[in-house]
């Protein structure tokens, strides 16, 4: 394994507070139009939408029940899943091209 050089470091660590932050603002307020049942089950969908992507930080998170019985939680989880982890799959795979 190579040696990685600083600039490359610091690329990716921007990244983390880059990428997230472009379209969080568009993404609260579709959150937010459609109802804090929503949101929360998109809050949900996408960590467990992270993880499975590969992230290490995040946790796997479902409400059974609500999924089970709330429409809109349900829409929610399943938009944030695709969402999150189509977006930190690209990020990952883009990372480890970088890195290797």
């Amino acid at each position: 394994m190579g040696f990685i050089k600083l600039g490359e470091i610091v690329w990716f660590v921007s990244m983390f507070f880059i990428i997230p932050g472009c379209g969080s603002s568009e993404q609260d307020m579709i959150q937010n139009s459609r109802g804090a049942s929503y949101s929360q089950g998109y809050g949900d969908g996408c960590a467990t939408g992270e993880k499975e992507a590969g992230s290490l930080e995040a946790q796997m998170q479902k409400d059974a029940r609500k999924y089970l019985t709330k429409s809109k939680y349900k829409e929610g989880w399943d938009d944030g899943y695709k969402e999150c982890f189509f977006r930190k799959s690209k990020i990952l795979e883009r990372d480890k091209k970088k890195l290797s």
